[in-house]
């Protein structure tokens, strides 16, 4: 099974403002290129402060949270009837 990890791209120096920016991106396995080289699918768009970062961070944090409750709906509700069968 091939896993993936959350990972920071910080670029001191971004090309359309001259200062820094910072992107969550998803690192894998799954993400090589047609030469296999391993590349980063973007989350969030850049941010130019520590304050957008955490922002989005907390944006993806609440959207993991809405997904989780979801899912525990969906395994136990599969649960019950496969019981009640």
């Amino acid at each position: 099974m091939e896993t993936s990890s959350l990972d920071l791209l910080f670029l001191e120096s971004d090309p359309s403002t001259k200062g820094p920016s910072a992107r969550l991106c998803v690192k894998g396995n799954s993400f090589r290129d047609r030469a296999g080289v391993l590349r980063e699918e973007l989350v969030t768009t850049p941010c130019f402060s520590f304050i957008e970062l955490d922002a989005e961070m907390r944006r993806l944090h609440a959207e993991l949270d809405e997904i989780r409750s979801r899912a525990k709906k969906k395994f136990y509700g599969a649960q019950a009837s496969t019981a009640g069968a």
